[in-house]
Protein backbone atom coordinates (compact mmCIF):
# COMPACT_ATOMS: atom_id res chain seq x y z
CA UNK A 1 0.00 0.00 0.00
CA UNK A 2 3.19 2.20 0.99
CA UNK A 3 4.67 1.65 -2.91
CA UNK A 4 1.01 2.76 -4.16
CA UNK A 5 0.71 5.72 -2.50
CA UNK A 6 4.39 6.93 -3.54
CA UNK A 7 3.89 5.76 -6.84
CA UNK A 8 3.94 8.73 -9.65
CA UNK A 9 0.54 9.46 -11.88
CA UNK A 10 1.38 9.41 -15.22
CA UNK A 11 -1.15 10.67 -18.00
CA UNK A 12 -0.73 10.05 -21.52
CA UNK A 13 -1.72 12.57 -24.41
CA UNK A 14 -2.47 11.41 -27.63
CA UNK A 15 -4.05 12.21 -30.91
CA UNK A 16 -3.15 12.34 -34.44
CA UNK A 17 -1.42 15.04 -36.46
CA UNK A 18 -2.33 18.47 -35.85
CA UNK A 19 -5.61 17.43 -33.07
CA UNK A 20 -4.01 20.32 -30.91
CA UNK A 21 -1.63 18.29 -28.18
CA UNK A 22 1.02 21.08 -28.24
CA UNK A 23 -1.96 23.73 -27.40
CA UNK A 24 -3.21 20.89 -24.80
CA UNK A 25 0.21 21.02 -23.62
CA UNK A 26 0.76 24.51 -23.41
CA UNK A 27 -2.16 25.17 -21.47
CA UNK A 28 -1.74 22.22 -18.77
CA UNK A 29 2.04 23.90 -18.46
CA UNK A 30 1.00 27.60 -17.58
CA UNK A 31 -1.53 26.25 -15.25
CA UNK A 32 0.00 23.82 -13.47
CA UNK A 33 -1.03 22.52 -9.83
CA UNK A 34 1.96 21.00 -8.30
CA UNK A 35 4.71 19.49 -9.85
CA UNK A 36 4.34 18.71 -13.33
CA UNK A 37 6.92 16.89 -15.03
CA UNK A 38 6.36 16.69 -19.39
CA UNK A 39 7.90 14.28 -21.64
CA UNK A 40 7.34 16.09 -25.15
CA UNK A 41 8.54 14.74 -28.99
CA UNK A 42 10.05 18.36 -29.73
CA UNK A 43 9.24 20.81 -27.10
CA UNK A 44 10.58 23.48 -29.54
CA UNK A 45 6.95 23.98 -30.36
CA UNK A 46 5.84 24.45 -26.60
CA UNK A 47 5.37 27.61 -25.70
CA UNK A 48 6.42 28.52 -22.68
CA UNK A 49 6.53 31.62 -21.45
CA UNK A 50 10.30 33.27 -21.53
CA UNK A 51 9.80 34.06 -17.85
CA UNK A 52 8.44 30.88 -16.32
CA UNK A 53 12.10 29.84 -17.37
CA UNK A 54 14.67 28.99 -14.89
CA UNK A 55 17.05 26.61 -16.98
CA UNK A 56 17.33 26.00 -20.41
CA UNK A 57 20.11 23.06 -21.26
CA UNK A 58 18.51 21.93 -24.92
CA UNK A 59 17.25 18.67 -23.09
CA UNK A 60 15.37 19.61 -20.37
CA UNK A 61 13.49 23.38 -19.25
CA UNK A 62 13.69 23.56 -15.89
CA UNK A 63 10.49 26.34 -15.36
CA UNK A 64 10.07 28.95 -11.93
CA UNK A 65 6.84 26.83 -10.47
CA UNK A 66 8.87 23.51 -10.52
CA UNK A 67 7.75 21.99 -13.36
CA UNK A 68 10.22 20.74 -15.90
CA UNK A 69 10.03 19.82 -20.07
CA UNK A 70 12.15 17.16 -21.28
CA UNK A 71 12.62 16.40 -24.89
CA UNK A 72 12.09 12.38 -25.77
CA UNK A 73 14.70 12.66 -28.14
CA UNK A 74 15.53 9.56 -29.58
CA UNK A 75 14.18 7.50 -27.20
CA UNK A 76 11.00 7.32 -24.51
CA UNK A 77 12.70 4.73 -22.70
CA UNK A 78 15.84 6.71 -21.94
CA UNK A 79 13.98 10.06 -21.58
CA UNK A 80 11.60 8.42 -18.72
CA UNK A 81 14.13 6.29 -17.15
CA UNK A 82 16.53 9.41 -16.92
CA UNK A 83 13.69 11.50 -15.13
CA UNK A 84 13.30 8.57 -12.49
CA UNK A 85 16.67 8.04 -11.88
CA UNK A 86 17.04 11.51 -11.47
CA UNK A 87 14.91 11.47 -8.18
CA UNK A 88 13.35 14.41 -8.99
CA UNK A 89 9.71 14.56 -6.46
CA UNK A 90 6.77 15.33 -8.97
CA UNK A 91 3.55 15.62 -8.45
CA UNK A 92 2.16 14.45 -12.00
CA UNK A 93 4.18 12.92 -15.44
CA UNK A 94 2.40 13.75 -18.72
CA UNK A 95 3.77 12.34 -21.70
CA UNK A 96 2.67 13.32 -24.94
CA UNK A 97 2.82 10.52 -27.30
CA UNK A 98 4.26 11.06 -31.13
CA UNK A 99 0.75 12.10 -33.57
CA UNK A 100 1.48 8.65 -35.81
CA UNK A 101 1.97 6.57 -32.34
CA UNK A 102 -0.07 4.48 -30.00
CA UNK A 103 -0.63 6.45 -26.89
CA UNK A 104 -1.59 3.12 -24.90
CA UNK A 105 1.78 0.82 -25.87
CA UNK A 106 3.56 4.39 -23.37
CA UNK A 107 0.54 3.94 -20.82
CA UNK A 108 1.62 0.10 -20.40
CA UNK A 109 4.69 1.23 -19.28
CA UNK A 110 2.84 2.68 -15.84
CA UNK A 111 1.06 -0.36 -15.58
CA UNK A 112 4.92 -2.00 -15.00
CA UNK A 113 6.67 0.23 -13.32
CA UNK A 114 6.64 0.02 -10.05
CA UNK A 115 7.41 4.01 -9.29
CA UNK A 116 4.70 4.85 -11.68
CA UNK A 117 0.54 5.06 -11.83
CA UNK A 118 -1.54 5.26 -14.54
CA UNK A 119 -3.80 8.22 -14.19
CA UNK A 120 -5.25 8.74 -17.52
CA UNK A 121 -5.02 8.44 -21.41
CA UNK A 122 -5.98 11.21 -22.99
CA UNK A 123 -6.53 11.64 -27.10
CA UNK A 124 -7.24 14.98 -28.51
CA UNK A 125 -9.61 14.75 -32.03
CA UNK A 126 -9.46 17.32 -34.69
CA UNK A 127 -13.76 17.36 -34.92
CA UNK A 128 -13.78 19.06 -38.23
CA UNK A 129 -10.97 16.07 -39.63
CA UNK A 130 -12.01 13.22 -37.73
CA UNK A 131 -14.78 11.38 -39.55
CA UNK A 132 -12.43 11.94 -42.75
CA UNK A 133 -8.70 10.10 -41.13
CA UNK A 134 -10.86 7.49 -39.85
CA UNK A 135 -12.17 6.89 -43.85
CA UNK A 136 -8.98 7.32 -44.89
CA UNK A 137 -7.88 4.02 -45.99
CA UNK A 138 -4.08 5.13 -44.96
CA UNK A 139 -4.35 6.61 -42.16
CA UNK A 140 -7.47 5.11 -40.95
CA UNK A 141 -5.94 2.29 -39.07
CA UNK A 142 -3.70 4.52 -37.14
CA UNK A 143 -6.23 6.90 -35.92
CA UNK A 144 -8.24 4.17 -34.87
CA UNK A 145 -5.88 2.35 -32.93
CA UNK A 146 -5.10 5.47 -30.96
CA UNK A 147 -8.65 4.93 -29.15
CA UNK A 148 -8.04 1.60 -28.17
CA UNK A 149 -7.92 1.56 -23.96
CA UNK A 150 -8.49 5.70 -24.24
CA UNK A 151 -9.85 7.03 -20.61
CA UNK A 152 -11.09 10.17 -21.98
CA UNK A 153 -11.19 12.24 -25.68
CA UNK A 154 -10.84 15.67 -26.11
CA UNK A 155 -13.25 16.47 -29.11
CA UNK A 156 -11.25 20.09 -29.99
CA UNK A 157 -11.34 22.78 -32.73
CA UNK A 158 -15.56 22.52 -31.70
CA UNK A 159 -15.31 26.22 -32.79
CA UNK A 160 -14.18 25.86 -35.72
CA UNK A 161 -17.55 23.55 -37.28
CA UNK A 162 -21.37 24.35 -36.83
CA UNK A 163 -23.34 22.36 -34.48
CA UNK A 164 -24.67 19.39 -36.82
CA UNK A 165 -21.24 19.15 -37.80
CA UNK A 166 -20.49 18.72 -33.96
CA UNK A 167 -22.94 16.73 -33.56
CA UNK A 168 -22.15 13.72 -36.60
CA UNK A 169 -18.05 14.22 -34.82
CA UNK A 170 -19.13 13.05 -32.14
CA UNK A 171 -21.04 10.06 -32.79
CA UNK A 172 -18.22 9.02 -34.92
CA UNK A 173 -16.03 8.85 -31.59
CA UNK A 174 -18.55 7.39 -30.33
CA UNK A 175 -18.49 4.45 -32.54
CA UNK A 176 -14.90 3.84 -32.21
CA UNK A 177 -14.83 4.54 -28.28
CA UNK A 178 -17.73 3.75 -26.73
CA UNK A 179 -16.21 3.11 -23.14
CA UNK A 180 -14.26 7.39 -23.12
CA UNK A 181 -15.60 9.60 -21.42
CA UNK A 182 -15.78 12.32 -24.91
CA UNK A 183 -15.24 16.17 -23.75
CA UNK A 184 -15.71 19.02 -26.25
CA UNK A 185 -13.01 21.62 -26.59
CA UNK A 186 -11.42 24.28 -28.52
CA UNK A 187 -8.47 25.96 -28.42
CA UNK A 188 -9.77 29.00 -25.92
CA UNK A 189 -11.25 26.43 -23.70
CA UNK A 190 -9.26 23.49 -22.32
CA UNK A 191 -9.48 21.78 -19.43
CA UNK A 192 -7.11 20.75 -16.56
CA UNK A 193 -5.99 17.77 -15.26
CA UNK A 194 -8.04 17.87 -12.03
CA UNK A 195 -11.13 18.25 -14.12
CA UNK A 196 -10.83 14.90 -15.82
CA UNK A 197 -11.67 11.88 -15.63
CA UNK A 198 -9.76 9.95 -13.12
CA UNK A 199 -8.34 6.31 -13.94
CA UNK A 200 -10.04 3.47 -12.30
CA UNK A 201 -7.58 1.44 -10.69
CA UNK A 202 -6.29 -1.47 -13.37
CA UNK A 203 -4.45 -4.64 -12.21
CA UNK A 204 -0.90 -4.84 -13.70
CA UNK A 205 -1.53 -8.06 -15.89
CA UNK A 206 -4.18 -6.15 -18.07
CA UNK A 207 -0.71 -4.76 -19.38
CA UNK A 208 0.40 -6.63 -22.92
CA UNK A 209 3.86 -6.88 -23.48
CA UNK A 210 5.96 -3.39 -24.35
CA UNK A 211 7.16 -2.44 -27.49
CA UNK A 212 6.88 1.47 -27.03
CA UNK A 213 10.46 1.32 -28.66
CA UNK A 214 9.81 -1.19 -31.46
CA UNK A 215 7.01 0.31 -33.26
CA UNK A 216 8.19 1.13 -36.36
CA UNK A 217 5.73 3.58 -37.66
CA UNK A 218 8.33 3.91 -40.76
CA UNK A 219 6.58 1.37 -42.52
CA UNK A 220 3.37 3.51 -43.04
CA UNK A 221 4.70 6.49 -42.73
CA UNK A 222 7.20 8.75 -44.35
CA UNK A 223 9.58 11.68 -42.83
CA UNK A 224 10.30 14.90 -44.72
CA UNK A 225 13.03 17.78 -43.38
CA UNK A 226 13.46 21.05 -45.44
CA UNK A 227 16.59 23.08 -44.11
CA UNK A 228 17.61 26.22 -45.57
CA UNK A 229 19.85 29.33 -44.69
CA UNK A 230 17.20 31.94 -46.38
CA UNK A 231 13.65 33.36 -45.84
CA UNK A 232 10.74 33.07 -47.27
CA UNK A 233 8.27 35.58 -48.81
CA UNK A 234 4.66 35.39 -47.62
CA UNK A 235 2.96 35.72 -50.22
CA UNK A 236 5.12 33.26 -52.29
CA UNK A 237 4.98 30.41 -49.44
CA UNK A 238 1.17 31.06 -49.60
CA UNK A 239 0.99 29.21 -52.76
CA UNK A 240 4.01 26.76 -52.09
CA UNK A 241 2.17 25.66 -48.81
CA UNK A 242 -1.13 25.02 -50.96
CA UNK A 243 0.77 23.41 -54.16
CA UNK A 244 2.23 20.78 -51.92
CA UNK A 245 0.63 17.34 -52.10
CA UNK A 246 -2.08 15.59 -49.89
CA UNK A 247 0.20 12.52 -48.80
CA UNK A 248 1.67 15.32 -46.51
CA UNK A 249 -0.15 15.25 -43.13
CA UNK A 250 1.97 17.60 -40.81
CA UNK A 251 4.55 20.34 -41.24
CA UNK A 252 5.67 22.44 -38.73
CA UNK A 253 9.36 24.32 -37.29
CA UNK A 254 10.77 27.47 -37.69
CA UNK A 255 11.45 29.73 -40.67
CA UNK A 256 12.63 33.85 -41.27
CA UNK A 257 10.22 35.35 -43.25
CA UNK A 258 11.52 38.58 -45.42
CA UNK A 259 11.41 41.84 -43.79
CA UNK A 260 10.60 40.50 -40.57
CA UNK A 261 12.27 41.03 -37.66
CA UNK A 262 11.63 37.57 -35.66
CA UNK A 263 11.52 33.99 -36.50
CA UNK A 264 8.16 32.34 -37.38
CA UNK A 265 6.44 29.17 -36.41
CA UNK A 266 5.10 27.45 -39.43
CA UNK A 267 1.89 24.90 -38.09
CA UNK A 268 0.26 22.78 -41.27
CA UNK A 269 -1.83 19.85 -40.75
CA UNK A 270 -4.22 18.57 -43.81
CA UNK A 271 -4.71 21.96 -45.36
CA UNK A 272 -5.29 24.42 -42.94
CA UNK A 273 -1.76 26.08 -41.94
CA UNK A 274 -0.62 28.79 -39.52
CA UNK A 275 1.96 31.27 -39.10
CA UNK A 276 3.04 32.96 -35.69
CA UNK A 277 5.35 34.65 -33.93
CA UNK A 278 7.86 33.23 -32.34
CA UNK A 279 9.05 36.12 -30.34
CA UNK A 280 12.68 35.05 -31.20
CA UNK A 281 15.75 37.01 -33.79
CA UNK A 282 17.49 33.85 -32.81
CA UNK A 283 16.96 31.80 -35.98
CA UNK A 284 18.82 32.80 -38.82
CA UNK A 285 17.29 30.05 -41.49
CA UNK A 286 14.28 27.69 -42.30
CA UNK A 287 14.04 24.16 -40.91
CA UNK A 288 10.46 22.10 -41.12
CA UNK A 289 10.25 18.76 -40.43
CA UNK A 290 6.75 17.13 -42.05
CA UNK A 291 5.56 13.42 -41.96
CA UNK A 292 3.01 11.98 -44.96
CA UNK A 293 2.04 8.65 -45.99
CA UNK A 294 4.66 6.26 -48.05
CA UNK A 295 2.53 8.12 -51.16
CA UNK A 296 4.34 10.99 -50.31
CA UNK A 297 6.81 12.60 -53.49
CA UNK A 298 10.31 12.26 -53.29
CA UNK A 299 12.22 14.48 -51.29
CA UNK A 300 13.62 16.41 -54.17
CA UNK A 301 9.92 17.44 -55.60
CA UNK A 302 8.89 18.89 -52.13
CA UNK A 303 11.85 20.67 -51.40
CA UNK A 304 11.52 22.10 -55.16
CA UNK A 305 7.86 23.43 -54.01
CA UNK A 306 8.83 25.59 -51.31
CA UNK A 307 12.43 26.74 -53.03
CA UNK A 308 9.68 28.25 -55.34
CA UNK A 309 8.86 30.40 -51.73
CA UNK A 310 12.42 31.88 -51.07
CA UNK A 311 13.22 35.15 -50.74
Amino acid sequence: MIAAQAAIPMTVVGGFLGAGKTTFLNRLISEAEGRYAVLVNDFGAINVDANLIAHHDGTTIALTNGCVCCSVGGGFIEALGGLLDAGGKFDHIIVEASGVGDPWRIAEIALVEPMLRLNATIVLVDAARIEMLLADPQVGATVRSQFERCDVVLLNKIDLIDRLSLERARDVVEQVCSNACVIETSQASMPNLASLHQRPARSPFYAQPCAVDSADHEITFRRWSYQRDGQFDRSRLALALAALPPELLRLKGACRLAGEANSALLQMAGRAWSLTDAGSEESSGIALVGIGTTSLPDRLELDDILDHALA
